[in-house]
Parts: C-alpha cells; structure tokens; sequence
C-alpha cells in the first residue's frame, strides 16, 4: 500500500495539483468534485467509469493523508479493529 501512496502523492505533486500551500479546503473540494463525478458515472454511466472514479476518489484521501502525514494504513488497521469489536458484540 505504500508504494501505492507514494507513487500517487508523487503524481500529484509532479502535476502541480500539490504543493506545500495545499490545505485541507483545497482536498476537500477535490473530493467534492470526485465525489459528484462519482455519482454522475452511478446514474448514467459505465462500470468501466464508476471504477475509476472510485479509484480517484480514495487516491485523493491518500494524497491528503500523506500530505498530512497521516499513517492511513495504520489507521485503515486500527479502524477495522474497532469494527470487528463492534461486530463482535
């Protein structure tokens, strides 16, 4: 997974769309215009197209979460941890 988080933040950064003066309002509207991309290809279009725009919107959460420094893959553990207890009850 990291080579995956790497690679895609690498992208990003190297097509200008991150810099060090990227904040979390310019991710969250990235995610909002993914998101509606999202729900345009689940309404009328392919499989092909709501494929990559899922794609494109979890790439956008882990280009914040490394801008941010967030260790996504350990929180993405620790979350399922917590849902498996809940499961459990």
């Amino acid at each position: 997974m990291q080579k995956i988080i790497e690679l895609n933040y690498k992208a990003t950064v190297d097509r200008g769309l991150i810099t060090p003066k990227t904040g979390i309002d310019d991710f969250l509207n990235k995610i909002d215009e993914e998101l509606a991309e999202f729900k345009h290809e689940v309404l009328h279009g392919t499989d092909a197209m709501l494929n990559e725009e899922l794609a494109d919107i979890i790439l956008v959460f882990l280009a914040m979460a490394k801008h941010f420094n967030i260790d996504i893959e350990e929180e993405l553990k620790n979350k399922i941890r917590i849902n498996l207890k809940r499961a459990n009850k």
